[in-house]
């Protein structure tokens, strides 16, 4: 990895520990590292992924060596880690989409990966270690994440307040409805609110519906 990589990594590690804990920022941290990672794929997966610095990406000089269907397969690779990427980035934060994202950049990975064997892509040298090291590692990722329930943080999270999984749960299955969100949103401040401040909530909202 480089270093940018790695600090970006180490910080998103750092993010989730905070999210589980509930610790304020965990989850804002977490969303901004992770799409500067995908950025690192896409758009710029094929100057990433050719370990050409954003510096020289506009000189003619940096791409000797370089042909044009690697070119074309580094875009579509980046691409593909950029959508599993974000795909579990909203799994994480149980956003709709989240099994689109990933079932599209796996199944863009496959296609491309049965295009490099044909062409008998040279694994060995450096810079293809480099790209297939991390498709090796982000499709299997992706697989987990694609493959695990839904809320996966909130059931973790939240797994004594089982009415607000529900909740949540039922809201992404029709966010359309009003009255599932209000319901969400109410729960979630039962199961993050102490007593007594959840109660005061309940009793400021019960004197506004009044008026």
């Amino acid at each position: 990895m480089k270093k940018p990589e790695i600090i970006l990594v180490v910080i998103t590690l750092i993010a989730l520990f905070m999210k589980y804990l509930l610790i304020p920022w965990g989850s804002s941290i977490t969303s901004v590292t992770m799409i500067l990672l995908s950025l690192f794929y896409f758009p710029f997966g094929f100057a990433f992924l050719n370990k050409i610095p954003l510096r020289k990406i506009f000189k003619k000089d940096a791409y000797k060596g370089i042909t044009t269907m690697r070119m074309i397969g580094s875009i579509g690779i980046g691409m593909s880690l950029s959508a599993i990427y974000i795909g579990i980035l909203f799994k994480l934060n149980s956003w709709p989409g989240a099994n689109h994202d990933l079932i599209v950049g796996l199944a863009t990975l496959v296609i491309i990966l049965v295009i490099a064997l044909f062409r008998k892509a040279k694994l060995k040298e450096a810079n293809y270690f480099f790209m297939f090291s991390r498709i090796v590692i982000l499709s299997i990722l992706g697989i987990i994440f694609l493959i695990s329930p839904n809320l996966p943080i909130e059931r973790i999270r939240y797994g004594n307040h089982p009415a607000y999984i529900k909740a949540l749960e039922n809201y992404l299955n029709h966010p359309d409805n009003p009255e599932l969100k209000e319901k969400e949103h109410t729960e979630y401040l039962r199961a993050t609110l102490s007593k007594e401040d959840f109660d005061m909530y309940l009793k400021y909202e019960n004197e506004t519906n009044q008026k």
